[in-house]
């Protein structure tokens, strides 16, 4: 009893010491920093996951999730793989996730991009693969190939990517720009894209011209290089043709003048006109017993029509024949109905010569119109 008590114990202290051992390494890790900031000029400061503030202070310790943000300075961070970026006046860059492994598949870097104009400059000793790179905007991710980009995103969130030449004035590799839309590859020296918006495809290349990289800069954002100016009149221009919710001038519209009732399909009967509640899905009594009166009426009344010769069935209802005999001078017809294990329904002219034959289960009938000269109309229900 005392030896499972003490192994109890001791599973417990066990525990406690593992559980600080991993909160420990995991603060330690946490604290590593992942590079240094090497230049900063002006107004730059640095914000930490804890909330935490400094001054962007050169040889200040970049750590994992911390904002890099300028007002009117600038910054230049070194990563500990070698890779560096500056940003410009107010602009603001998070390291999202970092991973640095001696096993260089393994290790990864990527950064979101919210605002200004920044430059990348990736390291050329391959300690993180290009492929394990990314840099993410409001409207695009950025997948590097190559060495040396620049990135600029304007205040409605459109995304301008350039990629630079190397010191020889070759392209310095290539960048995939991609969305929901779509991707672009740039592999030319100064060649650009603008995106627009994330489920929008990256605009068709253009090569900017009489650009140098000193000029790269928030100059973009202030005055963009008239390629990229006239992608994005052509843009606006192609949204102010469409039109957008916002551009409908309501106090235009009088509904008033529309009169519904003058329209050509006002009283159009359509499926929603429909009442299913009117479809009788039973039969009425009240109207059959009706429908009865008057056949018995004209029964009364067949004395009247005496120049019309019927045989072998009375008008009205027929007990024999279980026929109900119709008699309508107006329409110049004679109507022969019988609902008896299934439906006959015969309408000759009322001064037809037809002999009518009926083979039922029950009782045969052989009716005579006229003369029984004419049509001969033989119906064998069974």
């Amino acid at each position: 009893m005392q030896v499972s008590q003490l192994t109890g114990q001791k599973s417990r202290l066990f525990n406690k010491i593992l559980a600080s051992s991993l909160l420990l390494i995991g603060s330690v890790l946490y604290a590593e920093p992942i590079g240094d900031v090497r230049e900063s000029t002006g107004a730059s400061q640095v914000t930490r996951q804890t909330g935490e503030s400094y001054e962007g202070a050169v040889d200040l310790s970049v750590l994992f999730m911390d904002k890099m943000e300028t007002m009117k300075g600038r910054m230049k961070v070194e990563l500990i793989d070698e890779s560096v970026f500056t940003i410009t006046e107010h602009s603001m860059v998070i390291v999202d996730k970092f991973i640095y492994d001696p096993n260089p598949t393994k290790s990864t870097l990527a950064l979101t991009f919210a605002k200004g104009t920044a430059r990348f400059v990736t390291s050329k000793t391959g300690k993180i693969p290009k492929e394990n790179i990314s840099i993410n905007t409001s409207s695009a991710t950025i997948g590097i190939r190559g060495t040396d980009f620049t990135v600029t995103v304007d205040e409605l969130g459109r995304t301008l990517v350039v990629l630079l030449p190397d010191e020889t004035g070759a392209p310095s590799g290539s960048v995939i720009v991609s969305n929901l839309g779509g991707e672009i590859i740039l592999d030319e020296a100064y060649q650009a894209t603008l995106v627009q918006s994330y489920d929008v495809i990256p605009k068709e290349t253009v090569i900017l011209q009489g650009i140098t990289i000193p000029m790269i800069d928030n100059m973009f954002i202030v005055n963009p290089p008239k390629e990229i100016r006239k992608i994005a009149e052509e843009e606006e221009k192609t949204t102010d043709e469409k039109g957008g919710i916002l551009d409908i001038d309501y106090l235009d519209f009088d509904a008033l003048e529309d009169d519904a009732l003058n329209r050509e399909d006002a009283f159009e009967f359509t499926e929603l006109d429909i009442n299913l509640l009117d479809v009788d899905f039973l039969q009425d009594v009240l109207d059959i017993v009706a429908e009865l009166d008057k056949l018995t009426e004209l029964d009364r009344k067949s004395e009247e029509i005496d120049s019309i010769n019927i045989e072998g069935t009375t008008i009205g209802f027929d007990q024999d024949t279980q026929y109900n005999t119709l008699v309508d001078k107006s329409a110049g017809k004679i109507t022969l109905n019988r609902e008896v294990s299934g439906k006959i329904r015969i309408t000759q002219p009322i001064y037809s010569n037809a002999r009518i034959v009926t083979i039922t289960d029950q009782k045969p009938s052989d009716i005579i119109l006229g003369d029984g000269s004419g049509a001969n109309i033989t119906i064998i229900q069974q």
